[in-house]
């Protein structure tokens, strides 16, 4: 790394907590930490990887700012591979507050969102996967989430990745051996490559097809309540969400905007989102409602359509069955707590299945869980440990394996091999730029930007 200056920040979430966490990396690391930190029991020179107890105070005075404890870490045995200082104060804004600016007047500066993970990827410690695999690791809300960003952590991905590399490396080794010694008897013959870049096509597929099943684990999916006006929908997202979330009233047309909130099932984010009755607007308040919900339709993962078994099917009904016709949707007929007048031959005759279920009551709404999840997960591709959550990761596998398979094509055609050597480049290029070996400021900036100051 070309940036020399030792950085610090408050590395524990704001606000009053048991201990406040005061993170100094850089060369100035160990000194600055000597000057403002007197332990208790003087050992002599500090030993790395002990935790001293004892106060911060200002250099040449004597009065303590606060009791800590302070331990050294030693390059390259540390999270950024730089020296490193960690003070362990009492939690508290103005505790913190008071260390950390001790630190700057000591000759540190503030670091920059991201900066000590940064850095660790700077140094090698570990690769631009892994690296932002730190912010998902801290954002993660279900365990599955965690999971995920976790494997990215210890590597997974990056195994993949390498392995993929290593066979596009051989082969371009290899072609460029034919286009560097054309006049030697270069034992090489390109088709038998072929098998070893098809392998690559098909493992590179693998992790792209994993997206989605990425996707929904770490972004979540979208669930749409949707139905005529008085079918129980908002009923239905409160009992959903185990809280009053929407106005529940027995005058149809209650709730006029989309209502909104996450739902985890079995691991999975599901953004549930209540809507407008749809039916023939008694005003612009409620037209413009209906119209959001027609144009959100397309856009979302699943549909639950809601009937009210208490009233008999209606063309109501049937209009809202024509709107959402095209998407992935599941029945589900509410209010059976109440004396049905449902006549379910209407939905059985659309080659439908249904779920029966009480909002009001509570029941059958871990059937409907359950069915949501299957639809939503049925048919995603299961890739255990090694699932693409990125969407930046998945466009550059679709680019490099858009240039292997061109590279295919070349040596099937005899193409010249300055062909198929550029297109081996080509898709190192987009690989590297997953792994962080090639990498511009613009992608750099756009990662660690998003990060928390003091990781």
């Amino acid at each position: 790394m070309e940036d020399a200056d030792t950085i610090c920040a408050i590395s524990s979430p704001p606000g009053e907590g048991g201990i406040g966490i005061i993170r100094v990396s850089g060369n100035k690391a160990h000194s600055i930490l000597k000057q403002i930190f007197r332990p208790r029991k003087e050992r002599g020179n500090f030993s790395p990887r002990v935790l001293y107890l004892g106060d911060i105070v200002e250099p040449g005075n004597s009065t303590p700012l606060d009791e800590v404890l302070a331990v050294l870490m030693e390059a390259p045995h540390s999270y950024t591979r730089e020296d490193i200082a960690e003070i362990y104060a009492h939690g508290g804004y103005i505790a913190q507050k008071n260390i950390l600016s001790l630190i700057v007047r000591s000759g540190a500066r503030l670091a920059e969102p991201g900066e000590f993970t940064k850095r660790a990827f700077l140094n090698g410690r570990i690769d631009l996967l892994q690296a932002e695999s730190v912010l998902d690791i801290i954002q993660s809300e279900t365990d599955e989430e965690f999971r995920c960003a976790f494997n990215y952590l210890k590597g997974a991905i990056s195994k993949k990745i390498h392995t993929i590399q290593k066979a596009v490396r051989t082969t371009l080794a290899h072609t460029e051996a034919l286009i560097d010694f054309p006049e030697e008897d270069v034992d090489v013959k390109e088709e038998e490559f072929l098998p070893l870049l098809e392998k690559v096509c098909e493992d590179m597929e693998a992790l792209i097809s994993s997206y989605e099943e990425g996707r929904a684990i770490k972004q979540g999916l979208d669930v749409l309540i949707a139905g005529k006006t008085n079918v129980g929908k908002s009923s239905l997202l409160n009992a959903l969400l185990a809280q009053e979330r929407a106005i529940v009233t027995p005058v149809p047309g209650t709730t006029r905007d989309m209502i909104e909130d996450t739902l985890y099932i079995n691991g999975i984010k599901v953004k549930i989102i209540d809507t407008a009755g749809i039916r023939a607007p008694s005003d612009i308040v409620e037209q413009e409602g209906i119209a959001r919900v027609k144009q959100k339709i397309p856009e979302t993962d699943l549909i639950i359509w809601v009937l009210d078994g208490a009233d008999s099917y209606s063309e109501e009904d049937d209009d809202v069955c024509q709107a959402i016709r095209g998407n992935h949707f599941i029945v589900a007929v509410n209010k059976i707590d109440l004396p049905q007048k449902m006549d379910t031959k209407e939905i059985a005759s659309k080659g439908l299945k249904w779920i029966e279920i009480s909002a009001l009551n509570n029941l059958g709404l871990e059937r409907l869980k359950e069915s949501v999840y299957a639809k939503l997960m049925g048919s995603r591709r299961k890739a255990g440990n090694k699932l693409i959550t990125n969407v930046r990761h998945r466009n550059a596998l679709s680019e490099a394996k858009d240039n292997i398979e061109r590279a295919i094509e070349c040596i099937k055609n005899n193409d010249s091999h300055e062909f198929i050597a550029f297109e081996l480049r080509e898709a190192l290029q987009h690989l590297g730029e997953i792994t962080g070996e090639t990498f511009t400021d613009d992608i750099l900036h756009e990662i660690f930007t998003k990060f928390c100051i003091g990781k």
